[in-house]
């Protein structure tokens, strides 16, 4: 039946009680609506069952004829279709008399004597007279097995091609299916009675009712002969396959004991809420049924398209996966026919038998389907067997060892997945081919969020998670179900995730969608855990709600949230070391090369002569290169003051051979640029850290702007690298931008990945403050910045989403320096938890990216404020950090910059009066 099987329910009708209503309650008339008055009067007692039933078929077929005080004032308010259902099944309380216009007294039809040509053409209409029924003449009849098919030539079926026995290919068909369907629903154990004397009726021509088109075949529980009727239209149009999957139906109702009929019941299946609750199942085994009658007899098939209509509507069902399992969405509608998965699903995994116990539970048991296939699957684990349906779903593909409940045998499985493509939401994508409604995302390293959806009983959820391409090998981690807000619980749900790779890029390790290696289960937790997640792998989240309800409209407005939290970051690996607080003392202040830099500021015709950030590195030849930022260039004055018209340059660099200084620039002599000169007027570079490998140097740039007024009228914009050819440091050879969506000024400090241990570089920044100033760590694998993806520390794990980056350690400055030292890593940074404070403090850790402890005051800088060294209140000092190439594990040279906020450009100001001020200080100190 295209959709329309109205009946099933019925099937269920007797002795099957539910809730019965109160007797004759005149509400129950409103189940057809305001406009009708034949049931209507009947259930106010104002007319009896025979009246009602046969004003009530007129009512349908030929309105006319009814008495005008009972004509149905407009439409009623459900479908005709089921209207007459009701009076089908109400005719069992009926006289004979009245049942005549529904279930006709047995008759002979026997052939006429004499016919015309077209008669002895085609037997089935060589008729004395033809047969009515419904208000329609039927002329022609064919009798096959127990049932014999009405049907007209003229106004009905297909008059050509025609067969050499002159019935019509059409009927031909039809009947050969009526042979072979119920030949095989018997050898299936069912019961169907098998009485030529008392045969059912199949009549093509129903096409109208009230007025309403029919355009689906149905079945009547009580019709011609007092049996089961299956009513179609003039031209079915599909003679092969609506045989097959009505007389399912037929079987249905055989499991209904019409003498036991009562009109409550018949209005609790026709008329109320609770008809889906049958029908549903009803036109899933139908729908199986009929494929089953084609695999069990293959070698007829006089249409292939019609053998593949039972999976027309597969869309229906897993479009929606997670609505209720018998969900119902309305009589000839969608979504139950596609439901035929779960019996050919649990027939596999049962046994041939299962959908026929189901059945008889229905009878035995006066049950609902759902009640049915408890009783039937009970001693499984309902649960799983939910779930593996699910995944089985989802991977629509065949069984595989070790995971037989996860895949179909069916081979028809390729046909589903056709069907299903052309279904809105289930088409294929990078991973494979159509399958299940389902959200999909693609999860980069750092990926952090709450993924969930809403489940009905029995529905399932599909989350496809994808590794992005290029991202580092990750741990996706999901933890769930949880509520999705308080004070709401969170339904039983089994789930579990697979892992799978996309099409066409799988190995012998990772299999390609729909292949798997297993499902991965929560553990105790409530946490699953992929690792080495990274592309091409795909995970799926499959979760199913596992209570189910058998009123069809209940588990449909039975709706519960459930949640996960998914997270994918590369792991921590924590180091063990020794660790252990440093025992440091200054051994030495005003060291070298403090003193070579104040001799060459004090000669030089145009070099440094003041600057900070003081960043040091060796070059491969032995030379100490040094990175500064706002450079000063000479000369001095004779009195050693700073001419106002001294050059001011953002960045550049010093080279140190021994005791010989040579300052790289841009630009010309005459007219000096900073080597990364500034993009325009209102912006500049400032040095970051850098690092030498072979003969390219990396420097990290920090991009300022101008913004505001006071003392420091800047803010941060934008981090870049400048890579140099140590040949030539006058010019970078090129200049990329860094990650700087987080407003982290990256490359405080610089670990490479030489020095680092693991193969990475670790390059460190700060969330910027007035004071409290926090690490940030960043990571890239290999010795070059501009390759491969950056890695941020967060509790989890390892991000490469940069804005995810989590604060350390705090208290740091905009500048310090992590070295190896002694099997631990040795932090050296000023004290930020003060404005311009003085101290400079030292922490280690077994790890170059969290667990800086053993805090350890250093030094004193005596430079700054109103009671330093100047007496200026303006004197700051600031950025102290190691130089570890002029160290070693037990001497270490650390340097820290003066400035003063007296920013005027004059003779008096600080910078120009005082050009020791603007310089950087060294001490070495002794550290055990």
């Amino acid at each position: 039946m295209k959709r329309a099987a109205v009946l099933g329910l019925i099937s269920l009708l007797l002795p099957l009680v539910l809730v019965t209503p109160p007797a004759h309650s005149t509400s129950r008339a409103a189940g057809f609506g305001p406009n009708e008055k034949i049931v209507k009067a009947y259930t106010d007692g104002d007319l009896s069952v025979d009246d009602m039933v046969r004003h009530g078929i007129a009512a349908l077929t030929a309105p006319e004829s009814v008495p005008a005080d009972l004509r149905p004032s407009g439409p009623l308010s459900t479908d005709p279709q089921r209207y007459l259902i009701y009076l089908s099944a109400m005719s069992a309380k009926a006289s004979a008399g009245a049942r005549q216009v529904l279930s006709p007294a047995q008759q002979t039809l026997s052939r006429a004597q004499a016919g015309t040509r077209a008669a002895a053409a085609n037997p089935d209409c060589d008729r004395a007279q033809p047969y009515r029924y419904l208000n329609k003449d039927y002329r022609c009849w064919a009798n096959v097995d127990n049932f014999v098919v009405f049907y007209n030539v003229t106004g009905g079926v297909p008059p050509t091609p025609v067969e050499p026995s002159g019935r019509p290919t059409a009927v031909q068909n039809m009947v050969d299916a009526i042979s072979i369907t119920a030949s095989t629903y018997r050898s299936m154990g069912f019961d169907i009675t098998n009485n030529p004397s008392v045969p059912h009726g199949i009549f093509l021509g129903v096409d109208s009712l009230a007025g309403q088109p029919v355009d689906a075949p149905f079945v009547l529980p009580i019709g011609y002969n007092f049996m089961p009727t299956v009513l179609m239209p003039s031209d079915p149009v599909y003679y092969d396959y609506h045989p097959r999957h009505e007389l399912f139906h037929v079987f249905q109702y055989s499991y209904w004991n019409v003498g036991q009929v009562t009109e409550d019941v018949v209005w609790e299946f026709v008329a109320s809420d609770r008809f889906g609750s049958m029908n549903w199942w009803m036109e899933a085994t139908a729908e199986w049924a009929a494929h089953q009658t084609y695999v069990k007899n293959p070698s007829h098939v006089p249409d292939p398209n019609q053998r593949d209509m039972y999976a027309r509507s597969v869309g229906a069902f897993l479009g929606a996966p997670n609505l209720a399992l018998n969900a119902w969405d309305g009589l000839g509608q969608s979504r139950q026919y596609g439901a035929f998965l779960l019996p050919t699903y649990l027939t596999e995994q049962v046994g041939a038998n299962f959908v026929r116990q189901t059945w008889e539970r229905i009878r035995s048991a006066d049950a609902l389907p759902i009640d049915a296939l408890k009783s039937v699957l009970a001693g499984r684990d309902l649960d799983w067997m939910l779930h593996a349906f699910a995944i089985a779903n989802y991977r629509l593909a065949g069984r595989q060892t070790l995971m037989e409940t996860m895949g179909y045998q069916d081979p028809d499985v390729a046909l589903w997945r056709r069907n299903l493509a052309a279904h809105a939401g289930t088409g294929a994508d990078d991973l494979g081919g159509a399958r299940p409604a389902r959200a999909s995302e693609t999860v980069g390293v750092g990926y952090n969020e709450v993924r969930g959806g809403v489940f009905y009983p029995g529905g399932s959820t599909y989350l496809d998670f994808k590794a992005e391409k290029g991202a580092a090998a990750a741990t996706l981690t999901l933890q769930g179900p949880g509520a999705p807000s308080p004070g709401t619980s969170v339904p039983p749900i089994t789930w579990s995730v697979l892992v799978w790779a996309r099409t066409g890029e799988g190995t012998a390790d990772l299999l390609e969608y729909p292949q798997l290696k297993g499902s991965l289960p929560p553990d105790g937790t409530g946490t699953v855990k992929v690792e080495n997640f990274r592309y091409p792998m795909v995970a799926t989240l499959v979760a199913t709600r596992t209570d189910l309800n058998p009123v069809s409209s209940v588990a449909m407005t039975d709706d519960k949230g459930a949640i996960w939290t998914i997270r994918n970051y590369v792991p921590i690996q924590h180091r063990t070391c020794d660790l252990r607080k440093p025992d440091i003392t200054v051994s030495e202040l005003g060291a070298a090369p403090e003193s070579t830099f104040n001799a060459y500021a004090a000669g030089t015709p145009n070099g440094w002569t003041g600057a900070d950030s003081t960043y040091s590195m060796r070059m491969p030849d032995g030379r100490i290169l040094w990175l500064f930022s706002d450079t000063f260039l000479g000369p001095l004055n004779a009195d050693g003051t700073r001419p106002v018209s001294a050059p001011l340059i953002n960045n550049s660099f010093v080279i140190q051979n021994g005791s010989q200084l040579t300052t790289v620039h841009g630009g010309t002599a005459a007219a000096p640029k900073a080597l990364m000169p500034p993009p325009d007027g209102t912006h500049w570079y400032w040095s970051g850290d850098g690092f030498i490998v072979g003969n390219r140097l990396q420097v990290i740039y920090q991009k300022y702007m101008r913004w505001g007024t006071g003392e420091m009228p800047f803010k941060f914009d934008e981090n870049v690298v400048a890579t140099f050819s140590l040949s030539d440091l006058t010019k970078p050879t090129s200049v990329e931008k860094l990650p700087s969506d987080g407003g982290v000024a990256w490359g405080s400090a610089i670990l490479p990945a030489g020095r680092s241990g693991d193969g990475y570089t670790y390059v460190y920044g700060v969330s910027d403050a007035p004071t409290h100033k926090q690490m940030r760590i960043a990571r890239v694998r290999g010795d070059d910045l501009r390759q491969g993806r950056w890695q941020y520390f967060t509790s989890w794990g390892w991000t490469e989403n940069e804005k995810h980056a989590q604060n350390t350690l705090t208290g740091i400055a905009n500048e310090y320096s992590v070295t190896p030292w002694k099997g631990q890593f040795l932090l050296v940074s000023q004290d930020s938890t003060e404005a311009f404070s003085g101290w400079i403090n030292a922490f280690t850790s077994c790890d170059p990216f969290d667990g800086f402890t053993n805090k350890t005051s250093v030094y004193r800088m005596p430079e700054p404020g109103p009671y330093g060294s100047y007496w200026d209140g303006d004197i700051i000092a600031y950025n102290a950090h190691v130089h570890a190439e002029q160290s070693t594990d037990s001497s270490l040279l650390i340097s820290y910059n003066v400035n003063s906020l007296d920013n005027r450009i004059a003779a008096d100001a600080d910078l120009y009066r005082d050009t020791s001020i603007y310089r950087p200080r060294f001490f070495r100190a002794a550290i055990r």
